[in-house]
């Protein structure tokens, strides 16, 4: 009996030490260390579609924004997608076959905006229908359009490529490809913060200006 108390008690530490570590990681520090030494031109927008309730694309966008000055400028479908990530999925491959586009609610002309970040996470290979719809009814001519997306292991896909397409009388920089949360981390809650750190988005920065 006292062997069986002894050793449930480690198997109790074991799991407490575990879940601590987890909530270690989940937690960490993700400000940055690195310096900004990038010079900006004019005045920024920091545009992004986000979807997921971890939120990777948006807390992108807040570094961004962060480091940069930028103004925040969100994208919202009119007609939001389902909570289940494989339910959306679907219905953004229904909207692909649709032309590619989802409605969203008014973006206010970019006009006065030298500089706009857009990012999106990666469906299909590419950005998402809202972010198509953004690019139809925007213009983007004479401006320094700067890409960024986050994925669950996929990679970028064409996403930069099919960004050019939609801008071609913009500047457009080299863009930004973070991981973010897969379908595990989803469930724990836990997301980007686990992968990356505001150094990455500073580090970016300086190579890009």
């Amino acid at each position: 009996m006292k062997v069986l108390l002894m050793i449930l008690g480690i198997v109790v530490v074991a799991a407490i030490a575990v879940v601590a570590g987890c909530r270690i990681m989940a937690s960490r520090s993700t400000e940055a260390t690195v310096a900004l030494t990038a010079k900006l031109p004019g005045k920024i927008a920091v545009v992004y579609y986000s979807q997921s309730k971890v939120g990777n694309t948006a807390t992108v966008a807040k570094w961004i924004a962060k480091h940069t000055g930028g103004e925040l400028v969100t994208i919202e479908a009119v007609e939001a997608y389902p909570d289940s990530y494989g339910d959306t999925l679907k219905a953004a491959e229904k909207d692909m076959e649709n032309g590619g586009t989802r409605a969203i609610k008014a973006v206010p002309p970019l006009d006065g905006y030298d500089v706009v970040f857009i990012g999106s996470p990666i469906w299909y290979g590419t950005y998402a229908p809202p972010v198509a719809e953004f690019f139809k009814t925007h213009s983007f001519a004479g401006k320094t359009v700067v890409p960024f997306c986050t994925h669950g292991g996929g990679g970028a896909g064409r996403y930069f490529v099919d960004v050019r397409k939609a801008c071609p009388a913009a500047t457009v920089k080299e863009g930004l490809t973070i991981r973010g949360s897969n379908q595990i981390e989803r469930r724990l809650g836990t997301g980007v913060t686990v992968h990356h750190t505001e150094d990455d988005i500073v580090n970016w920065l300086n190579a890009v200006f």
